[in-house]
Parts: structure tokens; sequence; C-alpha cells
């Protein structure tokens, strides 16, 4: 992806950030933010004949590179699984500290070998968000603005995520409370 600056040169677009536009396409198309990939090519920049070619590729891209990766599949879905509990508790998770987590969870495999480990790579966030496309890379907003730009698929993700966790943790409907904005306890809720 190439853009044109006013002299006619071109600019490329660093990696990092084609990664990332990569990872916000699929994301979107997977939870229903864009219709179709044309959609989701106009939006995030991302052409469409590398849309259709990730969704195509799926699964047998990630499993010929799975070799490469610095954490084993099972490794990632629980960082995955413990990202998305952590933002549906109100924690979002930041690009650093999922660095953070990721390293004490690759600990074991670079203490028990005799040779030099790289770390994870400056580009590490964004491919892992790539892989992992159910997860989004989001700047805060204020809750208004970020309200008005929720979904029913995104809404009903939530809330599927959530129950997975009360189910998980077999958490009584007396212990689930509503807060507002202000982190204020208002009543016990029922939500399953």
């Amino acid at each position: 992806m190439a853009h044109h600056d006013r002299s006619g040169e071109k600019e490329t677009v660093p990696n990092a950030v084609k990664d990332q536009n990569l990872a916000k396409a699929l994301a979107g198309l997977k939870d229903g933010t864009y219709a179709n990939v044309r959609q989701a090519s106009k939006s995030t920049g991302t052409p469409r004949s590398t849309l259709r070619r990730q969704l195509k590729r799926g699964l047998m891209h990630r499993k010929a590179n799975e070799h490469r990766q610095q954490l084993s599949p099972d490794e990632e879905r629980a960082l995955v699984q413990w990202v998305e509990h952590l933002s549906c508790t109100g924690n979002p998770v930041r690009h650093s500290f999922l660095c953070e987590l990721a390293q004490e969870i690759r600990r074991p495999h670079v203490e028990n070998t005799n040779y030099v480990v790289n770390d994870l790579g400056i580009y590490w966030v964004s491919h892992f968000f790539a892989r992992n496309p159910s997860l989004q890379s989001k700047v805060a907003k204020n809750n208004e603005a970020a309200r008005k730009e929720v979904t029913e698929n995104q809404l009903q993700n939530w809330f599927n995520v959530f129950k997975r966790v009360v189910d998980e943790y077999n958490i009584e409907p007396g212990n689930i409370y509503n807060m507002d904005e202000t982190g204020s306890i208002l009543a016990p809720g029922h939500f399953c």
C-alpha cells in the first residue's frame, strides 16, 4: 500500500500499520462491523485482494507459520482468553502489558534453552492482533463517542464472553452488580 505525497513521491506505509489495518478489517468482517470485503477495504485502506487472500488462507497460513511464533497456539489461546477476560471486566490491556504477559508465558521456554532467545520484537503486538482478529486495538475514547460505535454483534459478543466467565467461575447471580460509568454500585443484577 503506497500513498503519494504532494511532490508525487511514493510514501510507503510501515508494515506494522498495514498489519494493524489488516487485523482491524478482518476483525470487523468477523464481528459484523463491515458488511463485506469492499467496505472493510475502503474503511481500513487494506487492499481487497489482501483481505480475500487472508480470508481464503485463514487457518492454513496460521498453521504454516506456527513454528515461527514466540508462543505455542495453546499459550496464545490462553493469552487471548485472559485479554478478553480483562476487557470484559473493564480493564483494557495496554500493548506494553500484553508484551509483559507474553514474556512471562514464554519464560519457561527461554530458561530451558541453552541458546539466546530474542525478545518478542517490535511487531509482535501487531502480528498477535492479526492472528487473533477477535481482539481489537483501540484508542481510548469518552463513553458517549464509544457508545455510538458499538454494533449489535459486538454487544452480543460481550454478553457471550460475560456469560462464559460467569459460567466458568460459577458466579452466583446475587454476586453480579450493575455499575455506572463512575463505578457506583446501583443494584444487584441478573444478566444471564
